[in-house]
């Protein structure tokens, strides 16, 4: 059944029949998997529908010693926004496991690099979710580095699957000296804050609680305490899942509980 059916019907499937991919049955939730269907959730805002987005997870599906060929293993299932924005309390078992699929994720100290900016581009798709102008947030962040660090740009452009987890990876980026991580929303903001770069990111997401979004403070960037990183990671361990336990109502039991 993984194979026959899309990751929306398997989560209608985890819920029993209480969600739906129907925009018109309005009895229901609305499960909406990515950013290109901003109609969809404007209209669920608009009415008052509750909506379960669907996308990529977190962290974890990069090559590690539980997922050595660097499989999609965990998709995000988010009520009613795009990504978990806000801390929320939860137990500490799905970060656990999730460590130790990838010991690489355990916090290790902020690393101190001071070689460059890494400027990671956004996906011109989630630009259009936000009303955002691609080419005019590159030009104006661009501008706003150089005006508060002086500091080369490395610019990140997302690839294909196979290059951004098994070629130069954004850990092998930030590695060669990243001094912090600018980005719209990417989860390559995260991905920095774990492995201990600071991050800037410019709307609500998975990275905000723990990122600025003032680039006037390059020179001296965010970087909160260890226990808060940590408790945003298993939030958002909370808030992924693999296609088994959206299919077996374990995602949508999970949202529910802790939505």
């Amino acid at each position: 059944m993984a194979n026959k059916i899309s990751l929306e019907e398997s989560l209608v499937l985890g819920s029993n029949g209480k969600l739906t991919t129907d925009p018109s049955d309005t009895s229901k939730p609305l499960v909406v998997r990515g950013v290109i269907k901003r109609d969809h959730v404007n209209e669920c805002i608009k009415t008052g529908r509750d909506f379960y987005y669907i996308d990529t997870g977190y962290l974890g599906n990069f090559v590690s010693p539980g997922n050595p060929n660097g499989k999609k293993l965990w998709h995000r299932v988010v009520k009613n926004e795009n990504q978990h924005s806000t801390i929320r309390d939860v137990p500490s078992d799905r970060w656990e496991k999730l460590i130790e699929q990838d010991p690489s994720l355990a916090w290790s100290g902020w690393k101190n690099y001071d070689k460059k900016i890494l400027l990671v581009m956004p996906n011109p798709k989630a630009c259009k979710y936000y009303k955002i102008d691609y080419d005019t947030w590159v030009k104006e962040t661009e501008e706003t580095i150089k005006e508060h660090i002086n500091l080369p740009v490395e610019v990140r452009i997302k690839g294909s699957r196979s290059e951004r987890v098994k070629d130069y990876t954004i850990y092998d980026a930030l590695d060669s000296g990243t001094y912090a991580t600018v980005t719209m929303n990417s989860m390559a903001a995260m991905e920095s804050i774990v492995h201990g770069v600071p991050a800037f990111v410019s709307v609500p997401c998975a990275a905000g609680p723990l990122a600025s979004n003032d680039l006037a403070q390059l020179s001296n960037p965010y970087m909160p305490d260890h226990k808060q990183i940590e408790r945003q990671c298993k939030s958002l361990a909370y808030g992924q899942f693999t296609l088994d336990e959206i299919q077996d109502g374990t995602a949508y039991d999970l949202t529910e509980r802790y939505s």
